[in-house]
Protein backbone atom coordinates (compact mmCIF):
# COMPACT_ATOMS: atom_id res chain seq x y z
CA UNK A 1 0.00 0.00 0.00
CA UNK A 2 1.26 3.20 -0.81
CA UNK A 3 -0.71 5.80 0.46
CA UNK A 4 0.65 9.25 1.19
CA UNK A 5 -2.35 11.11 1.39
CA UNK A 6 -6.29 9.69 2.56
CA UNK A 7 -7.68 10.09 -0.67
CA UNK A 8 -11.05 10.27 0.60
CA UNK A 9 -13.61 13.17 0.54
CA UNK A 10 -12.22 15.66 3.89
CA UNK A 11 -15.50 17.56 5.20
CA UNK A 12 -15.20 19.63 7.91
CA UNK A 13 -18.93 20.38 9.53
CA UNK A 14 -19.47 24.01 9.81
CA UNK A 15 -21.25 25.94 12.88
CA UNK A 16 -21.47 27.87 15.96
CA UNK A 17 -21.87 25.98 19.48
CA UNK A 18 -21.05 27.11 22.45
CA UNK A 19 -17.59 26.63 23.88
CA UNK A 20 -17.21 23.92 20.92
CA UNK A 21 -13.75 22.69 20.04
CA UNK A 22 -12.78 21.68 16.18
CA UNK A 23 -10.06 19.61 15.48
CA UNK A 24 -9.03 20.58 12.22
CA UNK A 25 -6.90 17.93 10.75
CA UNK A 26 -8.65 15.89 8.16
CA UNK A 27 -11.36 13.45 9.45
CA UNK A 28 -12.42 11.16 6.85
CA UNK A 29 -16.43 11.36 6.48
CA UNK A 30 -17.86 9.67 4.14
CA UNK A 31 -21.23 10.31 2.18
CA UNK A 32 -22.56 7.02 1.26
CA UNK A 33 -22.63 2.97 2.15
CA UNK A 34 -19.70 3.10 -0.10
CA UNK A 35 -17.39 6.01 1.88
CA UNK A 36 -18.33 3.67 4.57
CA UNK A 37 -16.88 0.52 2.68
CA UNK A 38 -13.93 2.63 1.64
CA UNK A 39 -13.05 3.70 5.32
CA UNK A 40 -13.63 -0.23 6.04
CA UNK A 41 -10.49 -1.26 2.90
CA UNK A 42 -8.59 1.30 4.08
CA UNK A 43 -8.35 0.47 7.50
CA UNK A 44 -8.19 -3.47 6.87
CA UNK A 45 -5.40 -2.83 4.19
CA UNK A 46 -3.25 -0.97 7.02
CA UNK A 47 -3.88 -3.76 9.40
CA UNK A 48 -2.84 -6.35 6.42
CA UNK A 49 0.16 -4.18 5.86
CA UNK A 50 0.72 -3.85 9.59
CA UNK A 51 0.38 -7.86 9.89
CA UNK A 52 3.56 -7.88 7.22
CA UNK A 53 5.62 -5.90 9.56
CA UNK A 54 5.21 -7.89 11.86
CA UNK A 55 6.53 -11.08 10.36
CA UNK A 56 9.73 -9.31 8.68
CA UNK A 57 8.51 -8.97 4.87
CA UNK A 58 7.75 -5.24 4.92
CA UNK A 59 9.97 -3.90 1.88
CA UNK A 60 8.39 -1.05 1.40
CA UNK A 61 10.53 1.15 3.89
CA UNK A 62 10.69 4.33 2.09
CA UNK A 63 6.89 5.02 1.96
CA UNK A 64 5.73 7.91 4.09
CA UNK A 65 2.36 9.40 5.40
CA UNK A 66 1.68 12.97 6.58
CA UNK A 67 1.27 12.95 10.80
CA UNK A 68 -2.14 13.99 10.34
CA UNK A 69 -2.86 10.45 8.66
CA UNK A 70 -0.71 9.24 11.39
CA UNK A 71 -3.44 9.86 14.18
CA UNK A 72 -6.10 8.57 11.72
CA UNK A 73 -4.73 5.65 11.05
CA UNK A 74 -3.49 4.38 14.38
CA UNK A 75 -6.87 5.55 16.09
CA UNK A 76 -9.06 4.17 13.30
CA UNK A 77 -6.80 0.61 13.42
CA UNK A 78 -7.36 0.29 17.08
CA UNK A 79 -11.07 0.74 16.61
CA UNK A 80 -11.68 -0.90 13.31
CA UNK A 81 -10.16 -4.22 15.08
CA UNK A 82 -10.28 -3.87 18.62
CA UNK A 83 -13.95 -1.94 19.67
CA UNK A 84 -17.28 -3.80 20.41
CA UNK A 85 -19.31 -1.63 22.32
CA UNK A 86 -22.46 -2.22 21.96
CA UNK A 87 -24.09 -2.85 25.47
CA UNK A 88 -25.81 -1.47 28.35
CA UNK A 89 -22.68 -1.36 30.73
CA UNK A 90 -22.79 -1.04 34.41
CA UNK A 91 -19.45 1.26 34.72
CA UNK A 92 -17.03 3.11 31.95
CA UNK A 93 -13.32 2.54 32.88
CA UNK A 94 -11.07 5.37 31.46
CA UNK A 95 -7.49 5.34 30.58
CA UNK A 96 -4.61 7.41 28.86
CA UNK A 97 -1.25 5.77 27.34
CA UNK A 98 1.44 7.90 25.46
CA UNK A 99 3.75 6.32 22.77
CA UNK A 100 5.61 8.18 20.57
CA UNK A 101 6.33 8.26 16.87
CA UNK A 102 9.34 9.62 14.73
CA UNK A 103 8.43 12.55 11.79
CA UNK A 104 10.82 14.51 9.40
CA UNK A 105 10.68 18.19 9.03
CA UNK A 106 7.89 18.09 7.10
CA UNK A 107 5.69 16.37 9.80
CA UNK A 108 5.99 13.34 8.08
CA UNK A 109 6.43 9.31 8.93
CA UNK A 110 7.65 6.71 7.49
CA UNK A 111 5.13 3.44 7.78
CA UNK A 112 7.38 1.66 9.48
CA UNK A 113 7.88 4.14 12.31
CA UNK A 114 3.43 4.21 12.30
CA UNK A 115 3.37 0.04 12.59
CA UNK A 116 5.73 0.84 15.65
CA UNK A 117 3.70 2.90 17.14
CA UNK A 118 0.27 1.07 16.68
CA UNK A 119 2.08 -1.18 17.91
CA UNK A 120 3.19 0.08 21.12
CA UNK A 121 -0.24 1.48 21.45
CA UNK A 122 -1.71 -1.99 21.08
CA UNK A 123 0.60 -3.34 23.54
CA UNK A 124 0.05 -0.15 26.38
CA UNK A 125 -3.71 0.04 25.79
CA UNK A 126 -3.35 -4.29 26.51
CA UNK A 127 -1.64 -3.63 29.67
CA UNK A 128 -4.41 -1.03 31.15
CA UNK A 129 -7.40 -3.12 29.42
CA UNK A 130 -6.13 -6.50 31.73
CA UNK A 131 -5.92 -4.59 34.43
CA UNK A 132 -9.56 -4.19 34.61
CA UNK A 133 -11.56 -6.66 36.42
CA UNK A 134 -14.92 -7.32 35.88
CA UNK A 135 -17.63 -9.73 33.84
CA UNK A 136 -18.88 -8.60 30.38
CA UNK A 137 -15.68 -6.69 30.02
CA UNK A 138 -15.13 -4.75 26.30
CA UNK A 139 -13.34 -2.45 24.65
CA UNK A 140 -15.28 1.14 23.62
CA UNK A 141 -13.02 2.88 22.14
CA UNK A 142 -9.82 4.83 21.27
CA UNK A 143 -8.91 8.55 20.17
CA UNK A 144 -5.75 8.88 19.36
CA UNK A 145 -4.59 12.82 19.15
CA UNK A 146 -1.28 14.98 18.92
CA UNK A 147 0.33 15.44 23.11
CA UNK A 148 2.86 17.85 21.07
CA UNK A 149 6.29 17.73 20.37
CA UNK A 150 9.31 15.72 21.90
CA UNK A 151 13.35 15.96 21.27
CA UNK A 152 15.07 14.20 18.20
CA UNK A 153 12.03 14.73 16.17
CA UNK A 154 9.45 12.97 17.76
CA UNK A 155 5.76 13.68 18.79
CA UNK A 156 3.84 12.09 21.18
CA UNK A 157 0.37 10.97 21.00
CA UNK A 158 -2.17 10.30 23.73
CA UNK A 159 -4.29 7.44 23.36
CA UNK A 160 -7.26 7.61 25.28
CA UNK A 161 -9.58 4.93 25.74
CA UNK A 162 -13.03 3.88 27.14
CA UNK A 163 -13.45 -0.07 28.19
CA UNK A 164 -17.00 -1.09 29.42
CA UNK A 165 -17.63 -3.50 32.46
CA UNK A 166 -20.51 -5.32 33.54
CA UNK A 167 -24.75 -5.06 32.23
CA UNK A 168 -26.29 -2.50 33.28
CA UNK A 169 -29.07 -3.30 36.07
CA UNK A 170 -32.06 -0.85 34.45
CA UNK A 171 -32.28 0.89 31.55
CA UNK A 172 -34.93 3.38 30.55
CA UNK A 173 -35.97 6.19 32.59
CA UNK A 174 -34.85 6.68 36.46
CA UNK A 175 -37.23 4.51 38.83
CA UNK A 176 -38.31 6.50 41.77
CA UNK A 177 -36.13 4.44 44.14
CA UNK A 178 -32.98 5.22 42.70
CA UNK A 179 -30.46 8.16 43.52
CA UNK A 180 -27.06 9.23 42.92
CA UNK A 181 -24.60 11.70 44.59
CA UNK A 182 -23.94 14.76 42.60
CA UNK A 183 -20.36 13.91 42.45
CA UNK A 184 -17.93 11.71 41.04
CA UNK A 185 -16.69 8.50 42.41
CA UNK A 186 -19.37 8.16 45.65
CA UNK A 187 -19.05 4.71 47.31
CA UNK A 188 -22.27 5.35 48.29
CA UNK A 189 -26.13 6.50 46.69
CA UNK A 190 -28.32 9.07 49.28
CA UNK A 191 -29.64 5.75 50.72
CA UNK A 192 -26.54 4.55 51.67
CA UNK A 193 -26.21 1.85 49.61
CA UNK A 194 -22.98 0.59 47.27
CA UNK A 195 -23.12 1.93 43.91
CA UNK A 196 -19.51 2.91 43.61
CA UNK A 197 -20.73 5.40 41.00
CA UNK A 198 -22.23 9.27 41.50
CA UNK A 199 -24.25 11.29 39.41
CA UNK A 200 -21.78 12.44 36.39
CA UNK A 201 -20.61 8.56 35.73
CA UNK A 202 -24.10 7.33 35.79
CA UNK A 203 -25.14 10.25 32.78
CA UNK A 204 -22.07 9.33 30.99
CA UNK A 205 -22.71 5.56 30.99
CA UNK A 206 -26.37 6.15 30.34
CA UNK A 207 -25.87 8.57 27.02
CA UNK A 208 -23.43 5.84 25.73
CA UNK A 209 -26.75 3.00 26.04
CA UNK A 210 -28.69 6.29 25.19
CA UNK A 211 -26.76 6.66 21.53
CA UNK A 212 -25.65 3.38 20.82
CA UNK A 213 -27.85 1.79 18.34
CA UNK A 214 -28.19 -1.56 18.02
CA UNK A 215 -26.30 -2.33 14.46
CA UNK A 216 -27.52 -4.79 11.74
CA UNK A 217 -27.12 -8.34 12.94
CA UNK A 218 -23.43 -10.09 12.38
CA UNK A 219 -22.08 -6.15 12.65
CA UNK A 220 -20.85 -3.51 14.58
CA UNK A 221 -20.23 -0.04 15.28
CA UNK A 222 -17.04 1.87 15.84
CA UNK A 223 -15.65 5.49 15.77
CA UNK A 224 -13.07 6.98 13.75
CA UNK A 225 -10.91 10.44 13.06
CA UNK A 226 -10.56 13.53 15.05
CA UNK A 227 -13.11 15.09 17.63
CA UNK A 228 -15.06 17.75 18.23
CA UNK A 229 -16.29 18.62 21.34
CA UNK A 230 -18.71 20.73 22.96
CA UNK A 231 -18.48 22.28 26.57
CA UNK A 232 -21.31 23.71 28.64
CA UNK A 233 -21.54 26.45 31.40
CA UNK A 234 -24.58 25.69 33.85
CA UNK A 235 -24.79 29.73 33.90
CA UNK A 236 -25.98 29.60 30.35
CA UNK A 237 -28.33 27.54 30.67
CA UNK A 238 -31.30 29.10 32.89
CA UNK A 239 -34.95 27.43 32.36
CA UNK A 240 -36.67 30.28 33.48
CA UNK A 241 -34.42 34.08 33.85
CA UNK A 242 -37.37 35.72 34.87
CA UNK A 243 -38.05 33.81 38.25
CA UNK A 244 -35.60 34.35 41.36
CA UNK A 245 -32.56 31.69 41.56
CA UNK A 246 -33.47 28.66 43.41
CA UNK A 247 -31.03 25.46 44.45
CA UNK A 248 -33.50 22.93 42.06
CA UNK A 249 -34.22 22.56 38.47
CA UNK A 250 -33.11 26.30 37.97
CA UNK A 251 -31.08 25.11 35.47
CA UNK A 252 -30.65 22.56 32.88
CA UNK A 253 -27.67 21.56 34.27
CA UNK A 254 -26.99 20.69 37.85
CA UNK A 255 -26.29 23.17 39.91
CA UNK A 256 -26.55 24.98 43.87
CA UNK A 257 -25.67 27.82 46.08
CA UNK A 258 -24.77 28.19 49.35
CA UNK A 259 -25.62 31.54 48.97
CA UNK A 260 -29.55 30.84 48.02
CA UNK A 261 -30.31 28.22 50.66
CA UNK A 262 -27.75 25.69 52.75
CA UNK A 263 -26.17 22.79 50.62
CA UNK A 264 -27.10 19.65 52.57
CA UNK A 265 -27.03 16.60 51.64
CA UNK A 266 -30.55 16.49 50.53
CA UNK A 267 -28.88 19.21 48.09
CA UNK A 268 -26.23 17.10 47.42
CA UNK A 269 -28.40 14.35 46.26
CA UNK A 270 -30.25 13.94 42.67
CA UNK A 271 -33.26 11.70 43.61
CA UNK A 272 -37.28 11.52 42.99
CA UNK A 273 -39.72 14.10 44.23
CA UNK A 274 -37.44 16.71 45.99
CA UNK A 275 -39.39 19.56 47.52
CA UNK A 276 -42.34 17.63 46.45
CA UNK A 277 -41.53 18.93 42.97
CA UNK A 278 -43.35 15.50 41.77
CA UNK A 279 -39.84 15.00 39.01
CA UNK A 280 -36.63 13.09 39.10
CA UNK A 281 -33.93 15.33 39.07
CA UNK A 282 -31.58 12.74 37.39
CA UNK A 283 -33.59 12.36 34.30
CA UNK A 284 -34.50 15.85 33.91
CA UNK A 285 -30.62 16.47 33.59
CA UNK A 286 -30.16 13.11 31.92
CA UNK A 287 -32.84 14.61 29.27
CA UNK A 288 -31.25 18.10 29.13
CA UNK A 289 -27.93 15.97 27.77
CA UNK A 290 -29.48 13.91 25.31
CA UNK A 291 -31.02 17.25 24.07
CA UNK A 292 -27.33 19.50 23.68
CA UNK A 293 -25.99 16.64 21.83
CA UNK A 294 -28.80 15.90 19.47
CA UNK A 295 -28.79 20.13 18.93
CA UNK A 296 -24.64 19.37 18.38
CA UNK A 297 -25.15 16.20 15.59
CA UNK A 298 -28.71 18.53 13.72
CA UNK A 299 -26.42 21.75 13.82
CA UNK A 300 -24.17 20.61 11.50
CA UNK A 301 -24.28 21.97 8.21
CA UNK A 302 -22.18 19.25 6.67
CA UNK A 303 -23.81 16.74 4.44
CA UNK A 304 -21.72 14.04 6.74
CA UNK A 305 -22.93 13.55 10.44
CA UNK A 306 -20.33 12.99 12.92
CA UNK A 307 -22.44 11.70 15.77
CA UNK A 308 -22.11 11.31 19.62
CA UNK A 309 -19.56 9.48 20.71
CA UNK A 310 -18.72 9.56 24.50
CA UNK A 311 -19.05 12.76 27.35
CA UNK A 312 -16.86 14.04 30.57
CA UNK A 313 -18.97 15.46 32.89
CA UNK A 314 -17.11 16.84 35.79
CA UNK A 315 -18.55 17.94 39.56
CA UNK A 316 -16.60 20.75 41.16
CA UNK A 317 -17.02 23.59 43.32
CA UNK A 318 -15.92 27.30 43.84
CA UNK A 319 -15.84 29.31 46.59
CA UNK A 320 -16.29 28.34 50.50
CA UNK A 321 -18.70 29.21 53.23
CA UNK A 322 -21.58 31.51 52.15
CA UNK A 323 -20.69 31.85 48.47
CA UNK A 324 -19.93 27.83 48.08
CA UNK A 325 -21.44 26.59 44.36
CA UNK A 326 -21.71 23.26 43.52
CA UNK A 327 -22.23 22.31 39.62
CA UNK A 328 -21.88 20.02 36.71
CA UNK A 329 -19.54 20.47 33.57
CA UNK A 330 -20.07 18.55 31.04
CA UNK A 331 -18.40 17.90 28.05
CA UNK A 332 -19.69 16.12 24.96
CA UNK A 333 -17.59 14.10 22.06
CA UNK A 334 -18.56 13.85 18.77
CA UNK A 335 -16.62 11.42 16.07
CA UNK A 336 -17.80 9.74 12.89
CA UNK A 337 -19.49 6.37 13.42
CA UNK A 338 -18.53 3.54 10.56
CA UNK A 339 -20.51 0.13 10.27
CA UNK A 340 -18.63 -2.82 10.21
CA UNK A 341 -19.53 -6.38 9.81
CA UNK A 342 -16.88 -8.26 10.41
CA UNK A 343 -16.00 -9.06 14.28
CA UNK A 344 -13.44 -7.28 16.13
CA UNK A 345 -10.63 -9.04 17.67
CA UNK A 346 -11.42 -9.47 21.66
CA UNK A 347 -7.82 -9.98 23.07
CA UNK A 348 -5.42 -7.56 22.87
CA UNK A 349 -1.41 -8.39 21.84
CA UNK A 350 0.78 -8.86 24.89
CA UNK A 351 4.37 -8.56 25.40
Amino acid sequence: MKTKTILLILALAVGIFNACKKDHAPAIDPPSEAGNDKINQLLGNFTDNYETFKSGKWLKSGDKIDFDSVLWYIDGAINFNYASGHYSFERIHKDVIYVEVTVDPDMKSLLTNVFESYNESLLRIGEKYYDITGEYKKFIMATVSDAGPLPDGKRKLRVTTLTGTGLATQSGDFGVDESYKYFNNSMYNCTGEIVNNGAPEIFETKLLEHFDTPPPSGCRYFYVGTEDSCSYNYLDYRINPSISLTNYLDYKIFAAAEYVSTITETTECLEYNQNNNGIHEMQFYFDHLVAFANEWVNQQNSLIKKSYARSVIESDETGNADSKVIFHKPKLFFKLKIQSCSPGNPYFPTE
